[in-house]
C-alpha cells in the first residue's frame, strides 16, 4: 500500500521564491493555471499588484525539503471568502497522487490560519475533467455561476 505523503505549505518569500521559478507544467496544462510560465511569476506578481483589491499569498508545497508544487491564496482584507488559484503540481511530480493531499493541506492551511474564512472558491475550465475529479469529492459543488467563463465551485467550512 502506498503511504498518503506528508506535504507542508510554506509561503513564497526571499528564500524560496527562486525555487519556485523551477515549477513547471505542460504546455497542454498551462491554459489551466496561468498565463505564463513560470507560475510562480504570476503569483508572485499578482501578491504586489492585488488585483480586485485583495490580499495574494502565493504558496508552495514541499515534500519534505523538495518544492512539488504551488498555489495562490486570494482573500479580502476582512478574509471571509478564500479563493484558489494557480494550483500546480510539477510536471515531474505529477502522477503521484499528490494532487489530493496538496488540496487538502491548503484546505488545513486555511482553517487554521485563517479563522474568518467561511467559504473557499475556485474555477475549473469545463474541459479539465482531473480537475472536476479532484475537487467535487473533496467536497466542492459546481455554484451554478461562471467566472471569467469557468464555473465556480465553493467548498463551505
Amino acid at each position: 500500500m502506498r503511504s498518503i505523503p506528508r506535504l507542508s505549505l510554506v509561503e513564497l518569500d526571499s528564500s524560496n521564491w527562486r525555487s519556485a521559478l523551477a515549477i513547471r507544467v505542460s504546455p497542454e496544462q498551462l491554459r489551466f493555471v496561468a498565463d505564463f510560465q513560470p507560475v510562480a511569476l504570476v503569483s508572485l506578481a499578482k501578491a504586489y499588484v492585488r488585483p480586485g483589491g485583495r490580499v495574494w499569498k502565493p504558496m508552495a508545497f514541499l515534500n519534505g525539503n523538495e518544492m512539488i508544487g504551488l498555489i495562490t491564496i486570494a482573500h479580502p482584507d476582512d478574509a471571509t471568502q478564500c479563493e484558489l488559484l494557480h494550483f500546480v503540481i510539477d510536471l515531474d511530480w505529477q502522477g503521484k497522487r499528490l494532487g489530493r493531499p496538496a488540496m487538502q493541506t491548503v484546505i488545513d492551511h486555511i482553517r487554521r490560519t485563517l479563522p474568518a474564512c467561511r467559504s473557499i472558491e475556485l474555477t475549473v475550465d469545463s474541459s479539465n475533467q482531473i480537475a472536476m475529479h479532484l475537487y467535487e469529492p473533496m467536497g466542492f459543488r459546481h455554484t451554478g455561476l461562471e467566472r471569467a467563463g469557468d464555473p465556480l465551485y465553493r467548498l463551505d467550512l
